[in-house]
């Protein structure tokens, strides 16, 4: 009898809470859509139909609305459309939105507190002390070790040019990302994704993704949707197996570089000098510590830090390089005048790729960014309103705890901030016909991606080092279509084949 009665209660607990969340919005006057039970609005992903980026996007395109009412599933959140209003949240008024709402509990999860997820002050200490790790001057020490990376990936493709093979350009463009941020992120030498495409430092990336159990997908689906689900389940942000392999080969990395006063230009080597209170100055890479046995940064808070821009990173920065690479070989106008753009830069640079080099290149520029434009590596932005906020020229105020959600994907292919959206023009960046305030894709304001001119770098190196030494060929002329399953914009299997070949091989055809 009793347990009748407590499954009764808990019953009706449940529909009351269904009810008051799927009719959230019917109480404010803007317009929203119907939720469906128990997705909310969100039914394709279940249904492995859409990711949760490409989810969004089908939402933006199928509005007109300023400010649209949605539900995550049972969480209510608003998706704004209006580039005025994007601009306010993301710049303007950031004292009203300064935190994404995503799952953050850096006592009791170590790995969680991350500069993408942490909150109000401590985000801003962390974002401060982070900041310098990426200047210029960092940057240019850091790139020989990419550049070295960039000459394996060129030693890697010789022999599948000899063959004119058929590549996976993505498939290649992880593996080399992969090594890049190995060595510069991470600090370990010797790693070869390239050439061992099963090493750990990619399965276990692969691993996180790829993992389909209940555990992981409710742990996946709520660090962004549902955040306080994984404190109720008393889950952690990442699997055990990923926290163990982050944490000890940060542990390693540090012991082994203290114990032998090595010193390295990479980021580690940064994170190294915030532990121990040292010179952060562009040009100094030697560990002087201010007050000895004092450490400012424990393992965890590095390692929560160098994981963010490993598992980010390495998912962007590929997608952009095989993006690139493949929108280029869909346009042979395009390619000749991309390599053209290669070839005269370096004429001035006596044949050298270096930091100089690469930044001189304009043509490869706009390509990059065109790429960034169609392809955003994060399709969508999300916030939470830290303070209530009333939206100018609305009767509406916009509840503090309100997540809102912005998509690049919907912004960068809406024909109002950038006409003839679908095609592949990198040319559109050398005009005014387009809103430049829309182009965002590593977001605006304060909290915009710490590390996008390090991705930047990397990506440029592999296109530039690429196109330098070889030639690519469509296998067909198409759009690309995505995969569910990702939060970013997956290629579905095998939609990123080309063809790689030797100068030769193209000027005999």
């Amino acid at each position: 009898m009793i347990v009748i009665v407590l499954l009764t209660i808990l019953i009706v607990f449940l529909v009351s809470f269904i009810r008051k969340q799927y009719t959230h919005w019917d109480s404010f006057d803007i317009p929203h859509l119907k939720a469906k039970f128990p997705f909310g609005n969100l039914e394709s992903i279940v249904k492995k139909q859409r990711s949760f980026g490409t989810a969004i996007y089908d939402i933006y395109k199928n509005s007109r609305d300023q400010i649209l009412g949605i539900y995550l599933f049972f969480k209510p959140a608003i998706l704004i459309r209006d580039p005025v209003l994007i601009k306010n949240v993301l710049t303007t008024d950031f004292e009203h939105f300064h935190d994404r709402g995503v799952y953050v509990d850096p006592k009791r999860d170590a790995m969680s507190g991350n500069i993408f997820a942490l909150e109000g002050a401590e985000w801003k200490s962390l974002r401060t002390r982070l900041t310098p790790a990426f200047t210029s001057g960092k940057l240019k020490g850091m790139f020989e070790n990419i550049k070295s990376i960039g000459t394996n990936l060129v030693d890697f493709m010789q022999s599948h040019a000899e063959e004119q093979a058929e590549i996976e350009i993505r498939d290649i463009a992880t593996r080399y990302v992969a090594d890049s941020l190995a060595l510069i992120a991470f600090g370990q030498e010797g790693i070869s994704c390239i050439e061992n495409p099963d090493h750990e430092f990619r399965t276990n990336a692969k691993q996180l993704n790829s993992n389909k159990s209940i555990i992981n997908v409710i742990r996946a689906s709520s660090v962004f949707i549902c955040p306080t689900l994984i404190k109720l389940l008393r889950l952690k942000g990442l699997p055990g197996f990923m926290r163990k392999f982050c944490i000890d080969m940060v542990t390693k990395t540090i012991q082994y570089r203290e114990t032998n006063n090595i010193v390295r230009k990479d980021l580690m080597q940064y994170l190294i000098q915030l532990r121990n209170n040292s010179s952060t100055e562009a040009d100094e890479w030697k560990i002087k510590t201010s007050a000895k046995g004092t450490k400012s940064m424990t393992y965890e808070q590095i390692a929560a830090n160098i994981f963010i821009f490993y598992i980010a990173g390495t998912e962007s920065s590929s997608s952009t390089i095989a993006y690139t690479l493949y929108e280029l070989t869909q346009n042979e106008n395009l390619m000749e005048r991309a390599k053209m753009d290669i070839q005269e830069t370096l004429e001035k640079h006596n044949g050298e790729i270096n930091y100089e080099s690469i930044m001189e290149m304009k043509f490869i520029d706009l390509c990059v960014k065109e790429t960034l434009r169609k392809y955003p590596g994060l399709p969508i932005l999300n916030r939470e309103c830290t303070k209530d906020y009333k939206v100018p020229e609305m009767d509406f105020i916009i509840k503090k705890g309100t997540s809102v959600v912005i998509s690049l994907l919907g912004i960068s292919r809406d024909e109002k901030f950038f006409p003839n959206a679908e095609k592949y023009d990198p040319d559109r960046f050398t005009s005014i016909d387009f809103n430049e305030d829309m182009y965002i894709p590593f977001g605006t304001g304060p909290r915009n991606c710490i590390a996008f001119r390090m991705g930047l770098l990397v990506v440029k190196v592999a296109v530039v080092m690429l196109l330098k030494n070889f030639n690519f060929k469509a296998l067909s002329i198409k759009e690309l279509e995505f995969d569910f399953g990702t939060v970013g914009l997956l290629p579905k299997e095998g939609q990123c084949k080309i063809k790689i070949l030797k100068d030769a091989d193209v000027k005999a055809e």
